[in-house]
């Protein structure tokens, strides 16, 4: 059995100058940019070389396969995620907080990073934002493998609530900005009488708590502070703190009994 390791596109230098029309860093905004617009599914060799004013050839120059394009894609979103040097928080809630709310930030902006493969090659990017979320969690006096399981479960919420609302703008036309107000206009309007017939149907016997959400109410309205709750400005930050109130606890009480 072969014990070789596969060359990345990080094991590589970057073309020399007298060569080097694009940079990795080119190559992968350009990428993103055709993503953010058409889908990742637009994304292509070709795509992107047209999106850089060059022939498919040469960017095959830069980039063996669309496996290393997408390793590109990847690592430039991570660094979306970065905190600048000199700027990490000392308190470990304010530092995990920050790199959450970077970490949706870039979600929300590129909603098709759910479509990126699994298995992409980690790049510096990816290696200094773990290296970084580990850096947060340092304050709590946790080893490497508590710290990093913490971590996963913030990812965990981040990623969830995200997904959530990349469905719901996907789902209701126009983008995000002014979301909630869309999507109460869309069941105020032509999804209204379905509501209200679906509603009806319910058996309270079949569903006792769900229907007594709705007893006496208009079940559009209910539906409408529902969707207003869900995409309140604030929703994502009393969920980040409900959850870094529990950590909290559970690192209290584990020093306590130790």
């Amino acid at each position: 059995m072969s014990s070789e390791v596969s060359q990345t596109i990080w094991d590589r230098p970057e073309p020399g100058a007298r060569r080097a029309a694009y940079t990795r860093e080119q190559i992968a905004l350009a990428a993103i940019a055709i993503a953010d617009a058409e889908g990742f599914k637009a994304v292509s060799m070709r795509r992107v070389a047209a999106e850089l004013g060059a022939g498919t050839m040469t960017l095959y120059h830069y980039v063996r396969n669309k496996g290393e394009l997408i390793d590109l894609i990847d690592d430039a979103i991570m660094g979306e995620l970065l905190i600048e040097d000199g700027e990490m928080p000392a308190d470990w809630r304010e530092a995990l907080g920050e790199i959450s709310r970077r970490t949706k930030a870039a979600f929300l902006r590129h909603p098709w990073t759910i479509e990126i493969p699994p298995g992409t090659e980690g790049g510096p990017n990816g290696v200094k934002h773990f290296d970084q979320t580990l850096a947060a969690l340092a304050g709590t006096g946790l080893g490497p493998m508590e710290r990093l399981e913490l971590s996963a479960l913030v990812d965990d919420y981040v990623f969830g609530f995200s997904l959530r609302h990349n469905r719901v703008v996907a789902m209701v036309e126009g983008g995000p900005a002014g979301l909630a107000e869309r999507a109460s206009d869309v069941v105020r309007g032509r999804w209204s009488e379905l509501i209200r017939e679906r509603i009806a149907a319910l058996s309270a016997d079949e569903y006792p708590h769900v229907h007594e959400m709705f007893t006496g109410r208009d079940p559009v309205d209910v539906i409408t502070e529902m969707i207003e709750g869900a995409f309140s400005e604030d929703r994502f930050e009393r969920g980040l703190e409900l959850l870094l109130d529990g950590i909290e606890r559970r690192i209290e009480r584990d020093s306590g009994a130790a």
